[in-house]
Order: structure tokens, then C-alpha cells, then sequence
């Protein structure tokens, strides 16, 4: 029985079962896009693309990328030229011509051949939009071949072939093409002036977009010197009165373009035998456009007018007038009137009323010489209701009345009306008008209670460009003058912020009127010819403000001297002493002028040299060197204190030889070169001098303007001594990693002597050395290169200073608000933000984007906040607006002037001293007591010196905390100032 059951156990396992075959499996292989960088790889994906969509995708990505390598370029317009036959979808065709447009920038590609390309398929082309891409293409291909003038003329043919489109885009394409590559010179059918007449077909088209790029055409080529044809004038005129804004603006453009080119050129009157210069005839036409419907064309009309300075005076005169000029008729004598009704053979029948009566009389506007429109143009100008129309007519009038006194004088009324403008932009410039044409005029009592009004305004801008203004212009009379002072006086009781443009308006004014202040003196000064009057505090800033005007007055009147009184005597040497640049020196008694500042010595160059001639000349190292340096660094930080003249170059020579100090004390300390040693406290010490070193190479570097290649090659070569002391430190003395600076270090040497091999300079000893030693090395790994630095440096001596010239300028900062004085705390919600008013000047500045607001607070936590740039403003240092250069005549500069609401005058140079004016916004949370805030300005250097950072991403852009390793790249410009403040906590109410 087992036996039968083992068998068929046996059978039953040992059936076989077959499974039908499973198919294989198959992989999708997907190919994916190639994205080297080079556009042939989506080149190829044209053939294959199943729709006008994915062409058009695949033709933006090829624009993304545009890079073709030279031998794929030929196979790649082949291609895209074969796709455009085929494409049925014309915007797949636009596109197509626009990357061959984009192809003529290869430096390889052979221009001649694509546009042989473009203009073979633009044959059968029956779209407009693709033929008017493909003119703009050949335009674009055109300009980058700017000397070929074959090439020119024949795009020029082809864009003539295309002028007869019914498209207004093609015929505009056309247009701008004609204007672009027409070549000027030649003869005939091809000619300019051709050309010209062909342009001149099309400016009377129906449609007003080809109208309009006729004229602009014709600007295009009087831009690229053409001269246009005078005759073409009474063409454009017709033109200033059509339907559509955008003619009028391109055939204003013309009609001043014409005028300025043809000024003496006779132009006949319509319905006159009276012939008008073209100059006067075009200004007539602009101020007709100033009552134009659009306020674009007004604004256009309102900016040509300042530059034509050729105009004549009476037609000049007549726009600051509404009233006709004689009914703008012609005057003719009773025997010229009867001569003509005899000339005529036609008498008077009787039957009809006043049919005997003068024609002139009946139809004035017949014989008119000016057009009623320039009557008070400027008048409708000032009185748009758009700020753009008055901002264009202020500057118009402003300029017109620097080359024409008389207008000036007219003018004078209408300026100061527009003080009272609603919108600040518009007040400013009227202000800054009237301060450059202040020579001209001569303001009256009236004239000056109008603009003394304006003190009151709340902007700072607004005053100050008061101030300015009435330093500037003259006063007629003693009440003038009287009421002037009485007002600023007044107004610096209530804007205490605006002292010292106060006092300089004041200090213009008294040089100015030193007759009109003789008379004013005993009132002023409160002088008594009986009384002793009792003594004023010289503090008192309305009282300084009187004596800065008296004192300037007397510098051209000696007589006055003569009023004063004792107190006002010892006074005036209180603010010569304090306000040298306010107060002039007066030739007063010898017992005052005893105690007057004495005045500098004129040899304090020659001392200044002669002091590092000294040093120069001492021992290159021991114990005297360091004692004569010492004594040099006092020496030079005392002279600089003294004359301003030399300060800078006495700055710069006492900071290279306190750096030279310093690094002596480092390098004579021998811990920095024991690694044992530098991880004592000894070898922090060791640390924070060579991030003090650090330090003062930027001031050296960033702070000084004017330096000579000899100053610059002496920093640069004691900068690399530093970096490779710090180098070594790192190396030697910290596990942090030194790669970066040591890649740092080696881009300053290889700048280094690049510098000096350019300027011809000799490298110092140590220098000279490093490099060479460096040049030896394979192996450029952190390790080896301190290894080689470090007995050079060991055996590096101080190399002499430098001498500075001493038109050398420091970067310095005052800050006048807040003042310091700690009267009562200022209280703010912990946690939100307060605002701190904040006024300082800055002298010589190089960069203003590097300029930082330093804010301390007691926990030792640091802010640097960025200020905004329209807070930073460029200060005139006694330069009147009236010696600006005269504004450009060309059309770009004329139709382009900006106008906006805080447009300002553009200057000539860049300015390196400016007034900050902002808010510092200052937050913490609660304190227990108030304390005080430090707030500074400072030089942020962290993105030019990123490398003295060590690793990167530890700079940081923009406001906020200052670490301790980027404090060596932020270099202060003047003393903290203390501001008392209280965070309170927030009250929770019910």
C-alpha cells in the first residue's frame, strides 16, 4: 500500500506543466533635448514637428538659446529657410525672419548671405505681417553693417518695391528702413534728395500711421546730416492741423527742425505780400500748438520754443501778452487806400451798406502777420491744467530769457506766479528758473512778498531752493531788502532744520547789497546813539544770521566798519574763528585783530614735504625710526587739524604711517609666527591687529581722492604685506580654511605688479621678493604659500612714505540733526518703529552706493541701514545757476527733456559732496531704563571686499546686522551721535 502511494506521489510531482512564452518586454527610449547651450539641436526638431504650435515653440527656444557654432550656421538658415516654404501659419513665418535677424550678431555668420536668404522669400510672400518682419530684419542686418553702402543702397530698392503694400505696417517698415540706410550723397532716381520727394509723396497719405513715419523719416535723415529742403516747410505746416495726434507731433518736430536749420529764410505770409523769417514763422507755429487739443502735442510745442533763441523780440514779447498787437493788421496811409479803390475801377453804388468800406478793416485776419495764436502762448502754457505742459513752458521760458534780457524782465512776473503751483515739482523748477536768470532781474516789493510767501512750504526742497534763489537775484530797495531778512529770520524760528542754508542766502545777500544794508545797520544790530544797548547772545542763530549778513556787506563797504560796537567787534572774531567760510576777513583795528585767527602759514606744504623727507632719510629700522614715526603721526594728524588746505594729504600721510606703526608692532611680536602661542590671548591680541590693519588698508584705499600713481602703488604694495601677515596667521594659527584668501592673496599679487609694471613703478624690497618667490612655487595650496611668506616677512622693514599731493581730499561727514544733546528721551512702542530725523553733509565722496547709516544700540547689536537715493543730494558749493552751460539745441535733447514732477537740472559733472536728508528708522524691544543709540555714518566695503572675508557667503547685501567678521570693511566717516530713546512695552487696553 505505501508502495502504491509512493508512486503516486511520485506522479503527481513529477507531471510537467508548460506555461505559453510571456512576450519580451520593451523599453521606450525617449531622446531627450539636447542643452549644451547651442541652438542646432532645436534646428533639427523643425522636421519632425507635427503642427504650426510646436514650431513656434520650438522657434522661442532656439531664441532663448541663439548660440550656433560656426560650422552649423550655414546648415541651420538652410533649414529654418526650407521650414518657412513649407509653414502655412504666418506668425511661424514672422518668426522665422526674426531669428534671422537675431543670427547677424554671430561674429561668424556672413550677413550678405542671409539677406540674399530674407529677400528671396520675401518675393512670394503675401502676408503683411511677415513682409513687414522681414523688412524689419533687413533693417536690423543693415545697421550692423554700417560701411557697406552697396549693400545699403539695394535694401533701400527693396524697400521702394514694398512702398505700394496696401499694409500701412509694411509702408511704415519702409519708411524707417529708407531713413536708416539711405546713403546720403549720389544723384538721380537714387539720390537723397530723390528720396526725399518719394518720402514727401507719402506724408499726404490716407492713412495717418504712414503720414506720421513719412515725417519721422525725414527727421531720421536730417539726424544723420542731411540737410532738408526749405520748400518743404509750408508742407509740414498744413500737416500741424490734421485729425490724428501722432502727425501733428512728428510735423512739429519738422517745423522746428526747419526753423533752426533755415532762421533767415523768407516765408511768404498766406493772403499777404508780407514775407516772414522762418525762425519767427515757426515759433508762431508752436505757440498756435500750445492750445492744441492733446497734451502730448502741447507739451512737445511747450519744450521747442526755449531752444529757438533766434527768435525776434517781438514776437518774443507778444507771448506773455493776450492782447492782439493792433488788431494784428496792417497800417497803411489814407493815399495808399485811395489809390487802390481808384486802381480797382469799382465805386460805391449806394444800395448796399458799408460795401465802400477799407478791406482791411473787414477782413483783418486776411492780412495778418502773426498768428492770433502766439498772443499769450505762454500764458495758456503757465495756465495748463497739466503739470507736464507747465513744467515744459517754466524751463522754455527760463532759457528764453538767459539769451534775452528784456523778455527776462518781462517774465520776471510770470515765474513767481507759478510759485504758488499746486504741485511741487512745478514750484521747484519755477524756483530754479528764476535763480538762473536772476542776473536779469531786479524783483520788487511786490514781486518779493509773492516769494517770500512761499517760505512757509512745508518741503525742505522748496526752501532751501528759496534760499538760493534770493541770494541770487537783486532787491530795489532798502523795504526789500528789510522785508527779505525779516522773513528768513521768521522762518528760521519755525524751521530751525534750515540754519545753515540761512546763513549762506544770508551771506549772498550782503555781498550783494552792502548800500541797501549800510543803511539798515543800526536797526539790525539794535544801535543806540545814545543807549548802551544790552549785549546779545552770540548763540542765539537769528542773531548770527544778522551778523553774517552785516559783516559780508561791510567786506565791500569799509564805512560801515565805522557803526560797529565793541561787542559786535569781538563777535566778529568769535565767528571768524568758528565760520571762516561764512564770515570774510575785515580790515579792523590792531587791538581785534590780535585776537583774530591767525592766518595760516603758506609754508605748510613745504613742511609737509620736508617732514617726510625726515623720515625718508631716517634708519630703515630700530628703535629711533619708530620715535621719529611717532613723532611724525602727531605732527601731521596736528597740521591736518589746522590748515584745510593740506588736511587730506596730511590725512593720508599720518594714516600710512600709523598703518606702518602698527604692522612694525606685529611683525616684531613673535607670537603671530608660534602656532602654539597664537591660540593664547596673546594671539587674539595678535588677531584683532591685523583686522585693524585690514582696516586702515581701506581707508587708505577707499577714503582718498586724488591720489598719484606713486600714492596708489605704495598702499597696494603695503596691502599685500597685510594680506600675507593675515594669510600666515590663518594658516599658522587657526583651523579655519585659507583656500579662498590664499586665491585672494594671489589675485592682489598679480594686480599688484600688473599696476606697477603699467605706471612704471619700482616694488618695494618686500614686494620684489614675494613675488619672486612666489613665481618659484608649483604647489599654490595654503600651506606652502605661508611656508614661503614667512621668513620674508620676518625680514620685511618699513619702506619710506609717500608724498602726497596736496590736492589729496578726504571723505569726511558732519552730522547736524540729531545734535547729540541728550534732553529728554524720545519714546516709541518696543517693537515697532520710531523715526529720527537725520541731517549731514558729506565731502568727497566717491561712491555713493557704498554709504551706510551705522546704528548702535546698547546690547553692542549693530545696523546698517541703506538710505534711500533721492535722500542723497548734491550740494553747489557756491556755484550760482547762472554759470550752468547753456542747454543742447538738438532734437533729441529738445523733445526729450525730461519734465516730470522731480525732474531736475542735469549737472555736467559727478558730484563727490552731498546732503543727506532721511529718517532713521530705529526698533528694539523693551528696556528697563532709556538709553542711548549711536548713530553714524560709515562706508559699507563688504561687496568690493568680499575676499578679506575669508570663505564665501559670508557677504551680505542690503541693511541689516553687522557681524564681527565683516566689521573691517566697514570704515566710519565721522564720530557716533547719541540719540535718547525709551522703548515701552505695548499697552493692552480692555
Amino acid at each position: 500500500m505505501a508502495a502504491v502511494l509512493k508512486k503516486r506521489a511520485l506522479a503527481e510531482y513529477s507531471q510537467v506543466i508548460q506555461e505559453p512564452p510571456k512576450p519580451l518586454k520593451k523599453l521606450r527610449l525617449v531622446k531627450k533635448v539636447v542643452t549644451s547651450g547651442s541652438a542646432s539641436a532645436y534646428v533639427g526638431l523643425l522636421e519632425k514637428s507635427k503642427s504650426s504650435n510646436d514650431a513656434l515653440q520650438i522657434l522661442l527656444r532656439i531664441s532663448d538659446s541663439m548660440k550656433f557654432q560656426e560650422e552649423e550656421l550655414t546648415d541651420a538658415i538652410r533649414k529654418l529657410s526650407d521650414h518657412f516654404q513649407q509653414e502655412s501659419e504666418s506668425a511661424v513665418r514672422a518668426k522665422i525672419l526674426c531669428l534671422f535677424g537675431d543670427m547677424g550678431r554671430e561674429a561668424s555668420v556672413d550677413l550678405q548671405v542671409i539677406i540674399d536668404e530674407i529677400v528671396q522669400l520675401l518675393k512670394k510672400e503675401t502676408s503683411h505681417k511677415v513682409l513687414a518682419q522681414g523688412i524689419s530684419a533687413l533693417l536690423r542686418l543693415g545697421c550692423l553693417w554700417s560701411d557697406n553702402l552697396s549693400l545699403h543702397q539695394r535694401l533701400v530698392l527693396v524697400a521702394k518695391q514694398y512702398l505700394s503694400d496696401t499694409s500701412h505696417l509694411v509702408k511704415c517698415k519702409c519708411l524707417e528702413l529708407i531713413g536708416e540706410l539711405q546713403p546720403l550723397g549720389g544723384t538721380g532716381e537714387t539720390g537723397a534728395q530723390a528720396v526725399l520727394r518719394l518720402i514727401g509723396d507719402y506724408s499726404h497719405s490716407e492713412e495717418a500711421r504712414v503720414r506720421s513715419a513719412a515725417f519721422r523719416t525725414m527727421i531720421t535723415l536730417h539726424q544723420r546730416g542731411l540737410r532738408l529742403d526749405p520748400t518743404l516747410y509750408s508742407e509740414v505746416c498744413l500737416a500741424l492741423k490734421d485729425d490724428y495726434e501722432i502727425v501733428r507731433q512728428a510735423a512739429l518736430q519738422l517745423v522746428w527742425i526747419l526753423g533752426q536749420s533755415y532762421p533767415e529764410h523768407l516765408v511768404q505770409v498766406p493772403d499777404s505780400d508780407e514775407q516772414l523769417r522762418m525762425v519767427d514763422d515757426a515759433f508762431s507755429k508752436l505757440c498756435v500748438m500750445i492750445n492744441d487739443l492733446s497734451m502730448r502735442v502741447r507739451t512737445q510745442a511747450a519744450k521747442g520754443l526755449g531752444a529757438m533763441t533766434l527768435v525776434s523780440p517781438r514776437f518774443l514779447q507778444q507771448t506773455l501778452d493776450k492782447k492782439l498787437m493792433s488788431n494784428m493788421r496792417k497800417k497803411r496811409s489814407a493815399h495808399e487806400r485811395a489809390w487802390e479803390s481808384v486802381t480797382s475801377g469799382e465805386w460805391s453804388s449806394g444800395k448796399m451798406w458799408a460795401d465802400d468800406a477799407p478791406r482791411e478793416m473787414v477782413d483783418a485776419e486776411s492780412v495778418s502777420l502773426i498768428s492770433t495764436g502766439s498772443c499769450g502762448a505762454f500764458v495758456h502754457g503757465l495756465e495748463d491744467e497739466f503739470m507736464e505742459v507747465r513744467n515744459a513752458s517754466v524751463e522754455s521760458l527760463c532759457q528764453l530769457s538767459l539769451h534775452h534780457p528784456q523778455f527776462a524782465t518781462m517774465s520776471l512776473d510770470f515765474l513767481v506766479d507759478m510759485f504758488n503751483d499746486e504741485i511741487e515739482g512745478v514750484r521747484l523748477r519755477a524756483i530754479d528758473s528764476l535763480t538762473r536768470i536772476s542776473q536779469h532781474c531786479l524783483l520788487r516789493e511786490d514781486q518779493l512778498e509773492t516769494i517770500l510767501g512761499a517760505l512757509k512750504d512745508f518741503s525742505v526742497d522748496v526752501r532751501e531752493g528759496l534760499h538760493k534763489m534770493l541770494g541770487a537775484c537783486r532787491l530795489s530797495s532798502k523795504g526789500c531788502l528789510q522785508m527779505c531778512v525779516e522773513s528768513l529770520l521768521e522762518n528760521l524760528k519755525k524751521y530751525p532744520m534750515d540754519r545753515k542754508s540761512t546763513w549762506r542766502c544770508l551771506q549772498r545777500v550782503g555781498q550783494a547789497h552792502p548800500e541797501l544794508t549800510l543803511s539798515l545797520v543800526p536797526e539790525l544790530l539794535a544801535i543806540h546813539p545814545f543807549l548802551d544797548m544790552p549785549e546779545v547772545d552770540v548763540e542765539e542763530p537769528s542773531y548770527v544770521s544778522i551778523l553774517i549778513l552785516v559783516f559780508n556787506a561791510a567786506q565791500h563797504c569799509p564805512t560801515m566798519l565805522q557803526l560797529f560796537e565793541e561787542s559786535t567787534l569781538k563777535h566778529y572774531c568769535y565767528l571768524r574763528d568758528t565760520m571762516p567760510s561764512l564770515v570774510p576777513a575785515l580790515k579792523v583795528d590792531r587791538s581785534v585783530r590780535s585776537a583774530e585767527l591767525r592766518p595760516v602759514n603758506e609754508s605748510a606744504a613745504r613742511f609737509l614735504d620736508s617732514m617726510l623727507a625726515r623720515l625718508e632719510a631716517a634708519p630703515p629700522a630700530g628703535r629711533l625710526r619708530e620715535e621719529l614715526m611717532q613723532a611724525a603721526q602727531r605732527d601731521l594728524e596736528r597740521l591736518a587739524a589746522i590748515d584745510s588746505s593740506v588736511s587730506g594729504a596730511a590725512h593720508f600721510a599720518a594714516a600710512f604711517v600709523g598703518s606702518q606703526l602698527l604692522a612694525s608692532k606685529v611683525l616684531a611680536n613673535r607670537l603671530w609666527a608660534n602656532p602654539a602661542a597664537l591660540a593664547t590671548h596673546q594671539g587674539h591680541v595678535v588677531r584683532a591687529t591685523i583686522a585693524q590693519l585690514l582696516q586702515h588698508c581701506l581707508k587708505l584705499q577707499y577714503l582718498f581722492l586724488g591720489l598719484g600713481d606713486q600714492e596708489v602703488g605704495a598702499v597696494r604694495q603695503f596691502r599685500l604685506l597685510v594680506l600675507a601677515l593675515q594669510l600666515v596667521y590663518v594658516v599658522r594659527g587657526s583651523n579655519s580654511s585659507a583656500l579662498a584668501l590664499t586665491e585672494y592673496f594671489l589675485e592682489q599679487c598679480d594686480d599688484t605688479a600688473k599696476f606697477l609694471n603699467e605706471k612704471g613703478l619700482v616694488p618695494e624690497p618686500f614686494v620684489a621678493t614675494a613675488l619672486k618667490e612666489l613665481a618659484q612655487l608649483e604647489d599654490t595650496k595654503p600651506g606652502p604659500v605661508a611656508r614661503c611668506l614667512l621668513p620674508i616677512l620676518q625680514a620685511a622693514s618699513p619702506a619710506p612714505p609717500p608724498r602726497p599731493s596736496i590736492a589729496v581730499q578726504m571723505t569726511t561727514a558732519v552730522i547736524s540733526e540729531p545734535t547729540g544733546e541728550i534732553d529728554a528721551a524720545l519714546k516709541f512702542t518696543a517693537g515697532l518703529v520710531m523715526g529720527v530725523p537725520l541731517d549731514a553733509e558729506l565731502q568727497h565722496l566717491r561712491d555713493p552706493s557704498s554709504l551706510r547709516i551705522k546704528v548702535k544700540y546698547p546690547d553692542q547689536q549693530t545696523q546698517l541701514l541703506v538710505p534711500k537715493r533721492p535722500d542723497l543730494r548734491p550740494l553747489e558749493n557756491d556755484i550760482l545757476p547762472t554759470e550752468r552751460q547753456g542747454p543742447s539745441t538738438s532734437v533729441s535733447s529738445v523733445f526729450g527733456m525730461d519734465v516730470g514732477e522731480n525732474a531736475k537740472p542735469v549737472s555736467t559733472s559727478t558730484p563727490t559732496d552731498f546732503r543727506l536728508l532721511t529718517t532713521v528708522l530705529i526698533s528694539h524691544q523693551v528696556w528697563t531704563e532709556a538709553c542711548t543709540v549711536d548713530v553714524s555714518l560709515a562706508l559699507d566695503l563688504t561687496e568690493q571686499e568680499a575676499g578679506l572675508l575669508g570663505p564665501p557667503g559670508t557677504s551680505r547685501r542690503g541693511a541689516g546686522l553687522l557681524k564681527p567678521d565683516l566689521e573691517p570693511c566697514v570704515l566710519d566717516l565721522c564720530k557716533p551721535v547719541k540719540v535718547y530713546v525709551s522703548p515701552k512695552p505695548v499697552k493692552r487696553g480692555i
